[in-house]
């Protein structure tokens, strides 16, 4: 009885024992840290209200500059109105009129000249009337009577339109006719025409070689519409990449080539033009070959 009394008491010592080594062994906990939680004050109305209105100032600067064409001589009259307590019907009434103001100014600087230019040719107030065209403007938003209906007004306006297209059209075919009888003008079958102003002896492009040039092209009245020699910098294209008569022209102009190219509407930019180029247009340029198998 007393061993077994003994042995029962030293297996309970043992298990003890392993048990206080797995205590040990075992790792510790990290004991949790409360987190800390900023106080933050509010801030007053007034000191809110204020300081949003300096971070948004500078937008509203530029937009009023920018956007809405306030001369910055005037920024104080346009911060004046918005400080202001206008009732409402007069306020409507200012913005009617500043809508008419901006329209006015639209018509002074841009309209009317583009209008012009494109019934005649020049970009001026020669041939289009500002009281005539206002006056039209102004019977139909006010919806009174007018005499044309807006079909036939349109009807107009194409008639001239179309009239200087053909009137230009056939000017630019006639100087084709002309140049092609002077000294040194080369024409060919394509219409392309050509004169050699300096020849070289280089290497020929095909479609997808690369080619360095200089140049500066015109329209037959002399308007300078674009030059590498003003930017300063050459143009790198394969021929296959530019307007028909440069395509054909590029394939005959060896390395150190400088020609004066004809180039008829329908070799350049056709029917409808581009950008600065109207339709029709022959175009002129001195085209200058400073290398055939350039790198990109």
């Amino acid at each position: 009885m007393k061993l077994r009394f003994l042995f029962v008491i030293a297996l309970a010592a043992c298990v003890c024992s392993a048990t206080a080594q797995k205590r040990k062994k075992a790792p510790k906990k990290a004991t949790p840290v409360a987190e800390v939680v900023e106080q933050i004050k509010p801030v007053s109305p007034e000191d809110f209200s204020y300081a949003m209105g300096v971070a948004q100032g500078a937008s509203l600067r530029q937009y009023l500059l920018t956007r809405e064409g306030v001369d910055s001589a005037y920024l104080g009259e346009a911060i004046r109105m918005m400080q202001s307590d206008i009732p409402k019907q007069r306020a409507q009434i200012i913005l009617a009129q500043a809508a008419g103001l901006k329209i006015a100014q639209m018509n002074d600087e841009r309209v009317i000249s583009e209008v012009n230019k494109a019934a005649t040719g020049k970009a001026d107030t020669t041939y289009m009337s500002k009281e005539a065209f206002v006056r039209g403007l102004a019977d139909v938003v006010l919806e009174r009577p007018h005499a044309l209906r807006e079909d036939s007004a349109q009807a107009i306006v194409e008639r001239q339109f179309n009239f200087y297209k053909n009137k230009y059209k056939l000017e630019n075919q006639a100087f084709l006719t002309a140049n092609k009888r002077k000294k040194g003008v080369i024409a060919l079958p394509s219409g392309l025409q050509y004169r050699i102003l300096k020849a070289g002896k280089g290497a020929l492009a095909t479609d997808s070689t690369l080619v360095e040039v200089n140049y500066e092209g015109r329209l037959t009245d002399g308007t300078i519409f674009d030059s590498s020699y003003k930017r300063g910098q050459t143009a790198k294209f394969k021929p296959n990449q530019v307007i028909k008569g440069w395509t054909e022209a590029l394939k005959l102009m060896p390395e150190g080539s400088t020609w004066e190219l004809y180039l008829p509407y329908d070799l350049a930019y056709g029917k409808k033009g581009t950008g600065s180029i109207p339709p029709y247009s022959t175009l002129i340029f001195k085209v200058e070959i400073v290398k055939v198998g350039a790198t990109e």
